[in-house]
């Protein structure tokens, strides 16, 4: 299927996999207890965030500091969290392209907390919502089944940035039919649902979009994270 131009931006970013091993072939014996394992490392938050470019922080001036997911980590290190990030969101990605590339990072890095946003590029590239549904449903019981506790994100009003309006009528509804379906799953899945809606609304009456035209202020990064940190404390304690 060929994809509108603009997806939501085209911006591509490395993703680290973290891994561990051991040498099982060693046996070491003490008289000494084992050391006692720090209330740090105890509640180190390991988050990793799914998603398109609203996740990787396009617009932000510094997408590692200035994405929200970021500006959450950021939030909770000062409310006394260990956390170790993985931005894994991708601009221009649909449901599926996360399910496909983005999903197996949840067992490379053993996530405590997962973020999942997405609907603007399906949308966009004319997927349909069946096919979306059963995209967001494999994502959710593979974010689910690891164990980690999986917030999930309605789309913003994209549609309505100075791009947005230009790309077809009717965009409003068919972002609420999107958003019916992501809310649908995260329910069904045990996944939690932030409404963010509000401030999406609002932001879109302020005009709040950078020079691209198309995605959100860092202020409107920050607003989101400080939305999100308030309805998810910091889960380390």
């Amino acid at each position: 299927m060929k994809r509108r131009a603009w997806q939501l931006g085209v911006l591509v970013c490395a993703v680290a996999a973290f891994t561990s091993g051991c040498d099982s072939a060693r046996t070491v014996q003490s008289d000494e207890p084992p050391a006692a394992t720090s209330a740090a490392a105890e509640a180190a938050v390991r988050y990793l965030a799914l998603g398109d470019s609203l996740t990787q922080g396009v617009g932000a001036p510094d997408e590692s500091t200035g994405a929200f997911p970021a500006l959450v980590a950021e939030e909770w290190r000062a409310d006394g969290c260990e956390v170790e990030l993985q931005n894994a969101g991708i601009s221009g990605y649909t449901a599926g392209q996360i399910l496909a590339e983005q999903v197996p990072q949840i067992e490379e890095f053993q996530p405590t907390i997962i973020t999942f946003q997405a609907g603007g590029n399906d949308i966009a590239n004319g997927v349909p919502i069946d096919e979306y549904r059963n995209n967001v449903k494999s994502v959710l019981e593979s974010a689910t089944g690891s164990g980690a506790r999986v917030i999930v994100l309605a789309q913003n009003e994209w549609f309505r940035s100075p791009v947005g309006v230009d790309y077809g009528e009717d965009m409003d509804s068919q972002r609420a039919a999107y958003d019916e379906v992501l809310i649908e799953e995260a329910s069904a899945h045990g996944a939690e649902f932030v409404d963010l809606r509000p401030v999406y609304k609002q932001q879109a009456d302020d005009g709040q979009w950078v020079e691209d035209g198309l995605h959100p202020t860092p202020e409107a990064y920050q607003a989101w994270a400080d939305e999100l940190t308030e309805t998810v404390p910091a889960p380390c304690k």
